[in-house]
């Protein structure tokens, strides 16, 4: 039996660390599977993992910006050179430790999952592994990573893009730089799909899940959500998650006198998140930038009409407009607030779109998205074999 070995950052709460954990999970069904974690965080894996994938952490210490961040704060010279080492061993172990790991393996699959570690594995993969790297965001033409896609995915057999507009979008810059690595369009999968939930029980209630981060563009969303609620009192905005922005987003509630209906409500696991989707009737997006979320599959599978910013990538993807949910042109304000005004005011549309919602999760459903994979799987370990 080939073994699949999956490289990830972390197996913390986060799309890329669930999408991983769903892949491993699908994937041991039929392949010896062990994930090569770089941080062993605490609390991880934050999700449930089948008996048969093993995990293998290559460090012990883990990032430290915080604590780097605080001691510039203080003016410590101490404490600066002390965070500052420690960031800099932690830096030079995470490249080294992984480049031994790719090394050692000496036959299977490698699934990378950040861009920085399929650089790695096209460099120092052994020619009896096969090499498959994906890619979870938007690349947004950024110079570096398209560099690395001409240059430095040379070795890399397949690159797993999330849909067809970055497949097409990669094929065309690596052309006439990389002939080897074929490109594919493989969506995330939702490991269940609960059934429809009551329509008729969902509340007045708009929700958005992710990181407290300027990149997901929650300042945005209450500021939007607060001139909504002028004209619909009765409804209220919950949002799900921490990180780095928490202190911002409560003075920013704050100022508005919006505490009463603007609720952030911290991290929450897998089932808490599900309970309070189903009985939330809107979800909001805002971000500036998005790959293919998972979280708006998991808010299709509980039957929630979506309103977005339609960014670069991602939520076009995910969303037809006026079917499953409304896009906005991004940082519209002024038509994101009309848009949430005019579901608000109409029960039949809310829920119309509810089992469009609901229907369009469907296509993400595990099986159909593990057909492809294991198109991939077969290919390669026939390939592999034949090597």
């Amino acid at each position: 039996m080939k073994k699949i070995y999956i490289l990830a950052l972390h197996l913390a709460y986060g799309g890329v660390e669930k999408a991983i954990c769903n892949m491993a999970n699908a994937f041991a069904q039929d392949y010896d599977v062990e994930i090569i974690s770089m941080y062993d965080m605490e609390n991880a894996p934050a999700y449930l993992l089948a008996k048969n994938v093993s995990v293998r952490y290559l460090l012990k210490d883990t990032p430290n910006r915080s604590a780097f961040r605080n001691a510039l704060q203080r003016h410590n010279p101490f404490l600066i050179c002390k965070e500052g080492f420690k960031a800099v061993k932690i830096l030079f172990l995470k490249k080294h430790c992984l480049k031994k790991a790719i090394r050692e393996i000496k036959d299977g699959i490698i699934i990378s999952t950040r861009n920085e570690d399929s650089v790695l594995l096209s460099k120092y993969g052994n020619d009896h592994v096969r090499k498959i790297a994906q890619l979870h965001h938007d690349h947004a033409f950024d110079k570096r990573l398209k560099d690395d896609f001409q240059k430095h995915y040379q070795n890399i057999d397949v690159f797993v893009l999330l849909c067809d507009q970055l497949k097409q979008e990669v094929q065309q810059m690596m052309e006439g730089w990389n002939t080897h690595t074929q490109c594919v369009a493989i969506p995330n999968f939702l490991d269940e799909i609960p059934p429809i939930c009551d329509l008729d029980k969902k509340e007045k209630i708009c929700i958005a899940v992710g990181r407290l981060h300027p990149i997901k563009g929650f300042d945005r969303m209450i500021q939007a959500f607060h001139q909504f609620h002028a004209h619909h009192p009765d409804w209220c905005l919950q949002i799900v998650g921490d990180g780095e922005e928490e202190t911002h987003l409560r003075s920013l509630i704050h100022s508005l006198d919006a505490s009463s209906y603007i609720h952030l409500l911290g991290a929450k696991n897998s089932e808490e998140i599900q309970q309070l989707m189903q009985k939330a009737s809107l979800y909001l997006m805002t971000s500036h930038s998005e790959g293919i979320p998972f979280v708006l599959l998991e808010a299709m599978s509980c039957a929630l009409p979506m309103v977005a910013y339609d960014v670069r990538v991602g939520p076009g993807a995910v969303i037809c407009d006026k079917e499953n949910g409304y896009l906005i042109r991004d940082n519209q304000i002024d038509a994101y607030v009309q848009t949430l005004n005019t579901i608000a005011s109409d029960e039949d549309l809310r829920k119309k779109m509810s089992v469009c919602a609901y229907e369009t999760v469907l296509i993400y459903e595990k099986q159909t998205v593990l057909a492809k994979w294991k198109d991939i799987l077969r290919e390669e370990c026939c390939e592999c074999s034949n090597s």
